[in-house]
């Protein structure tokens, strides 16, 4: 459930064998801020590889960057798969031109992410949007 006296917020659920954060709303380093604790709690200990659904994002600077590289560094810490959905072309391009979009794997949607095996590290990529 979205908690309506924020911009933004985050919310978790397991999900074929995946953990999924949803993340929504305007994503700024205010978000920063307050969703920066709980996401490290979430990634630093599930046991599970990680989906952050990004599909209800509506802004994306520089402090929602922040949040995707810090989940990146703590899945890879741990070995686990990070898959970003983005359908947004807008957070794509904002990834491409910060020149991080080559070290997300990123799906177009929550299914697309969900059609990869979990545990699938060989190189088995969800399918690629185009413009990213």
């Amino acid at each position: 459930m979205h908690d309506d006296s924020l911009p933004f917020g985050l919310r978790s659920h397991v999900r074929r064998e995946r953990l999924v954060i949803v993340l929504w709303g305007e994503l700024d380093i205010y978000a920063t801020e307050r969703l920066t604790g709980r996401l490290a709690e979430l990634t630093l200990t599930c046991c599970h590889d990680v989906i952050l659904d990004l599909s209800g994002v509506t802004f994306l600077d520089c402090g929602g960057l922040s949040l995707l590289c810090q989940a990146r560094a703590a899945t890879r810490r741990r070995e686990l798969r990070l898959t970003v959905v983005l359908e947004d072309p807008f957070a794509r391009k904002v990834l491409r031109l910060a020149g991080v979009a080559e070290s997300f794997d990123v799906a177009r949607s929550l299914s697309d992410a969900l059609a990869v095996p979990p545990g699938d590290t060989h190189g088995h990529r969800p399918p690629a949007p185009s413009h990213a």
